[in-house]
């Protein structure tokens, strides 16, 4: 995660990531920009069939500092990956993921890896 972003580019990519995984239904659920154009926070919600994904990121100085990215299946949580400090013995702390109840390391904290992952995740579960 190691692009310079500004909030509203950042939006569009993952809006059309998720379209690239056909999901629909994409909206911007929340929003709160800041002075500067690289640093806000937003919430975006996306559906496909039974399956959603929520995606947050708070944005500072054009990072991603926090980060949620989450799979429900008839709204039940499958995947999360996230980057919230409650996992101090996780080798790649604070970055983590949750596979329906397990917390594992994530090597590799992007929405990108996400959605490749849930694409997995879907495939199985049909």
């Amino acid at each position: 995660m190691s692009a310079k972003w500004k909030l509203a580019d950042r939006i569009a990519h993952v809006t059309r990531i998720l379209r690239q995984h056909r999901f629909k239904n994409i909206v911007l659920q929340k929003y709160k920009p800041s002075i500067s154009p690289y640093s806000g926070w937003f919430r975006i919600v996306a559906s496909k069939n039974t399956y959603k994904i929520y995606v947050t990121e708070l944005i500072l100085d054009g990072n991603i500092t926090k980060y949620s990215y989450t799979l429900l299946h008839k709204n039940k949580p499958l995947l999360r990956y996230d980057n919230s400090p409650h996992y101090p013995h996780i080798s790649t702390y604070p970055h983590h993921k949750h596979v329906k109840e397990t917390i594992n390391p994530l090597q590799k904290p992007s929405i990108e890896e996400f959605m490749k992952e849930t694409q997995e995740v879907i495939e199985k579960n049909q």
